[in-house]
């Protein structure tokens, strides 16, 4: 059933609407990350510059993972050898993400708007899809255009063939990001692009080119979802189908941590407790919510000695 756009005043943070354009022809996903994208990033000293390009490869994974009829996650990572060495974005099919990223002291941090050449330098693009059950698929292609959003529309025509628009911005406060892409024939390939959808979807796509003007980034930063939806696609059939909640959710646990120090066998583990910087403790940090596990001689004695027992905390987070 569809929904009409709330109003302003009754939103929450942290939603992703997905709607119809031009009659059914048009798919689109937008998102609005407030709350859990400032979670994100609370237990990280993010640089400007990495915030701004982490929040919209979440935004974009967000959009991507909603056109997904699956259980399962789909994971968004940028790789490359220049000052911003990775980012990755794991989104579940049911709207939880987490993020990490790594980058160099050469990185020049505080400014914004560099080109992604810039920062990554030579890198590639993956994009990873694992179904709860089900065959993993992988594709890579080459970090190509200036922006993280043309790089991914790039992508949609290498790999996927699907006409795809995308605008994404974000700072460490906020992410938004809005997908519309050709609804996809039987058998997963396109429909035949006849003279009038390519008609609807050129349209569409000079509506979507009015937010990459600089007025219209900072309208699309500082405007809720549905009024850009609305000023946007108001005449062009809108069909809010979905509204959903999105939230920041790592899944770590003690007892994960402490199967893969298990796995490191004897020798690694009493080496990192006589090397490490807290001698006597093996200390792993999660990379994607900050959380810090640490194990003492006992505890590292009782993961070798039986696997059938778990730390004591299997607090989640």
């Amino acid at each position: 059933m569809s929904e009409s756009l709330p109003e302003r005043s009754i939103l929450t943070a942290d939603q992703l609407y997905r709607f119809g354009l031009a009659n059914g022809k048009v798919r689109g996903v937008a998102v609005s990350l407030d709350t859990s994208w400032r979670t994100a990033g609370e237990h990280h000293e993010y640089p400007p510059a990495v915030a701004q390009l982490l929040g919209q490869c979440v935004a974009a994974a967000m959009t991507m993972v909603a056109t997904l009829k699956f259980d399962g996650r789909l994971i968004l990572q940028f790789r490359g050898e220049g000052p911003v060495a990775l980012l990755v974005v794991q989104a579940r099919s049911d709207l939880s993400y987490r993020v990490t990223a790594q980058w160099s002291e050469s990185l020049v941090g505080d400014v914004l708007d560099q080109p992604i050449q810039t920062l990554f330098g030579a890198g590639q693009l993956a994009l990873t899809i694992e179904p709860d059950e089900g065959v993993r698929y992988q594709s890579l292609v080459p970090i190509e255009g200036t922006q993280i959003a043309e790089a991914l529309e790039g992508y949609f025509r290498q790999s996927e063939q699907l006409p795809t628009r995308l605008v994404l911005s974000a700072d460490s406060e906020r992410a938004m990001g809005l997908l519309i892409q050709q609804v996809p024939g039987e058998g997963g390939t396109p429909m035949v692009r006849a003279a009038a959808a390519d008609a609807d979807f050129d349209h569409l796509s000079i509506m979507v080119d009015t937010l990459l003007t600089p007025q219209g980034r900072m309208e699309f930063q500082s405007t809720d979802m549905p009024t850009i939806l609305y000023r946007l696609f108001h005449q062009d059939a809108l069909v809010l189908t979905q509204l959903s909640d999105v939230r920041f959710f790592c899944g770590c646990s003690r007892a994960g941590v402490g199967a893969m120090l298990r796995s490191l066998g004897r020798a690694e583990l009493n080496a990192a407790q006589r090397d490490g910087d807290e001698k006597g403790y093996v200390a792993v940090r999660c990379e994607f919510c900050g959380t810090n596990y640490r194990f003492d001689a006992v505890d590292v004695e009782q993961l070798l000695l039986d696997d059938s027992v778990s730390p004591p905390d299997s607090t989640r987070h």
